[in-house]
């Protein structure tokens, strides 16, 4: 279904009282089912907005990806955008459905688009993107939308804005800034560096392996000692306070039996932690040696971090060998 909207309306609906009565789902295309449930979702846009109307705008937003066909939802959607401050998305709309209302020879639709295109151009803040070094395969990304190389100066709506510039094997730059309605804002790019080739996690591997080998000889070295002393308390050895519970036949009551298997299980835990401490610092303490001390990238580049945009976000690849 087709419904025009005049160009008298459109006022209103800047002023907050009648967003709702924007013409709905329109022109052919979509399913049936699709049109339907487009015409349920504006529906209930329109019963939202007196009471919410982010929420409103998202069935709007919903019913338009449902029926992208029509015009009058996109017009809604980029009123939207404008009266949440979204300006540069609404400028965008507007133009589309200015294009799109040319296009199917509605006039009134078109009057209505031109009306907002003229009062939020001059609002709409710019971000010009100047590049230092001309780096092949170079992307940009503004929050979630890849920009071309070639486009410079970008609209972007106010608030808070991440840009994020990659090349292959070149360390990302990234800035985040503020920017108001009615600004334009330059953000220079400077060199990018070369990407980190990643060592050092060799070398902090190595560091820790020695680490607790070390710790590991010492509760050994520990536990057989304390397993020692354990050991002759049972036989009253001269240099050890003992109660004589074990004789030089090796004859033991109960207590002393008990002491000294518990002196040898002892033992020979401290013997095997002690084992794999020494195991374990000895493989430390090799790759240690064998660890490179450079973090930057170098003629063999064993592994290295490339860093690329996708649609999808920033895609981090790492190259090489370990």
């Amino acid at each position: 279904m087709n419904q025009g909207v005049p160009a008298g309306i459109v006022a209103r609906i800047l002023s907050g009282t009648l967003l709702g009565l924007l013409a709905g789902p329109a022109d052919a295309g979509p399913t049936n089912a699709d049109v339907d449930r487009a015409d349920r979702l504006f529906a209930e846009g329109k019963a939202l907005l007196a009471s919410d109307l982010e929420q409103a705008c998202e069935r709007f937003d919903e019913s338009l990806r449902y029926n992208s066909a029509a015009i009058g939802t996109l017009l809604n959607v980029a009123l939207c955008d404008e009266k949440l401050g979204r300006v540069a998305s609404a400028l965008a709309k507007f133009t589309e459905a200015r294009s799109r209302a040319a296009e199917q020879g509605l006039p009134q639709h078109v009057r209505a688009a031109e009306e907002h295109i003229a009062a939020l151009t001059p609002s709409v803040p710019h971000l010009v993107i100047k590049l230092t070094e001309a780096i092949p395969g170079i992307q940009i990304l503004i929050d979630d939308r890849v920009v071309s190389p070639g486009t410079l100066d970008i609209a972007v709506d106010p608030g808070e804005r991440v840009i994020v510039v990659t090349a292959p094997n070149r360390l990302p730059f990234r800035s985040k800034l503020v920017v108001n309605r009615f600004e334009h804002r330059e953000v220079v790019v400077p060199p990018l560096e070369a990407s980190l080739v990643v060592r050092s996690s060799q070398r902090r591997i190595s560091q820790i392996s020695t680490a607790a080998g070390g710790v590991a000889v010492v509760t050994g070295i520990g536990l057989g000692l304390y397993a020692r002393s354990l050991y002759l308390s049972a036989f009253g050895h001269p240099h050890v306070p003992g109660d004589g519970l074990c004789n030089d036949m090796n004859i033991c009551e109960s207590t002393g039996q008990a002491r000294t298997e518990r002196a040898r299980t002892l033992g020979n835990v401290g013997t095997v932690v002690g084992l794999f401490g020494v195991a374990t610092a000895a493989v430390g303490a090799y790759l240690w040696y064998r660890s490179p001390t450079s973090t930057r990238q170098s003629a063999d580049g064993r592994l290295t971090v490339a860093p690329s945009i996708c649609r999808d976000g920033i895609v981090v690849s790492a190259i090489g060998r370990f």
